[in-house]
């Protein structure tokens, strides 16, 4: 079978099909996680955008299966260790269907990309408000590529 020009043979390039293979079927794998995390990770693979997780959920959850008291700021921090620490695509959505999901379609991922970026570009200026109106001397000192 002859390739067309553009073919780009995976295997050939070293893509690690059983790697790929591995996290589709079982995403946590590989993962040093603390019981906590693995069980909220395991909550938010069984959620979707269509019906997410809410933080009371996760926290009811938690105290039934695991026995454990946890509340609104720990379920925040854990769930941001697992998307910083383990790079895992967990979506959230203030607005209704509010809560928390584990992402699997590229759509989810642009709007949520979109949101994201809104947020964050919302806190700078109001950061920079604050500042330049409060602080005027410090503006100078103002920089938004993650130094300080």
């Amino acid at each position: 079978m002859e390739r067309g020009l553009f073919f780009f043979d995976m295997q050939q390039a070293g893509f690690n099909f059983e790697k790929l293979e591995a996290e589709m079927i079982s995403p946590l794998a590989g993962h040093a996680l603390t019981e906590i995390e693995e069980y909220i990770a395991g909550l938010l693979l069984r959620a979707s955008s269509e019906k997410p997780f809410r933080i009371a959920d996760i926290i009811n959850y938690v105290g039934l299966n695991l026995h454990t008291t946890i509340d609104e700021r720990a379920v925040k921090e854990i769930i941001r260790s697992l998307r910083r620490v383990h790079k895992f695509p967990i979506l959230a959505r203030r607005s209704k269907p509010a809560g928390y999901w584990w992402c699997t379609s590229a759509t989810d991922m642009e709007e949520f990309i979109t949101l994201f970026r809104s947020q964050a570009l919302d806190e700078l200026h109001t950061l920079s408000q604050i500042v330049r109106h409060n602080y005027p001397d410090l503006i100078g000192q103002l920089r938004f590529d993650g130094t300080n």
